[in-house]
């Protein structure tokens, strides 16, 4: 997806939806959090608010926002590591560390066993976390286990872009469908320089 928002037709359009998705503007925030619909109280509605504008603040959003959304945009997912004093951990988050989605992968085993009374495969234990390597991991995953650093899954913050391959089940980005008419437009510029 990185290298089709290279090509500069597809990174102009990128840019556009960009800068319709997040609007600087000095009197006012480019994001707000809605809780009209949440049926709890003020109380609990002014918290939520003020640790939405604590995340805020620790994404640096108000400088930082276009390139957040550019990166989620084009990858179909982002990846944060949620830093917290070991020392004080009453502070909450102190941190929020982006990590390159190319070099992590979130690793769900699932552990079955077959029931003695049925014979029936159940599934006993279903285990998650993320896998972090610093050369990065490939798409399929294939070859790299046991390879890199585990990471609990409380400490990633992990957004998808909620678009799923229908064929293999994985994330993908808004840019996918635009795979195609890419590489056509690649195709037909080399053929008119050759």
């Amino acid at each position: 997806y990185r290298n089709i928002a290279q090509q500069p037709e597809c990174d102009t359009a990128v840019e556009d939806i960009i800068n319709e998705g997040i609007v600087s503007n000095q009197k006012d925030q480019a994001v707000a959090i809605s809780l009209d619909r949440l049926p709890y109280p003020e109380k609990i509605k002014r918290k939520i608010r003020l640790e939405f504008e604590e995340v805020l603040r620790l994404l640096n959003f108000e400088a930082k926002g276009h390139d957040i959304f550019r990166r989620w945009y084009v990858d179909g997912r982002i990846y944060y590591h949620k830093v917290i004093d070991t020392k004080n951990p009453r502070k909450g988050i102190t941190e929020l560390r982006w990590i390159d989605a190319v070099k992590i992968k979130k690793v769900r085993e699932v552990k079955k066993g077959i029931d003695g009374k049925t014979g029936v495969e159940m599934t006993e234990n279903i285990e998650e976390y993320f896998v972090y390597n610093e050369k990065g991991i490939s798409p399929t995953g294939m070859g790299m286990a046991g390879q890199g650093v585990r990471i609990a899954k409380d400490s990633i913050s992990y957004v998808p872009s909620g678009l799923i391959d229908g064929n293999s089940g994985r994330v993908v980005s808004y840019l996918h469908k635009a795979i195609k008419p890419v590489n056509q437009l690649r195709m037909i510029e080399d053929a008119l320089v050759i």
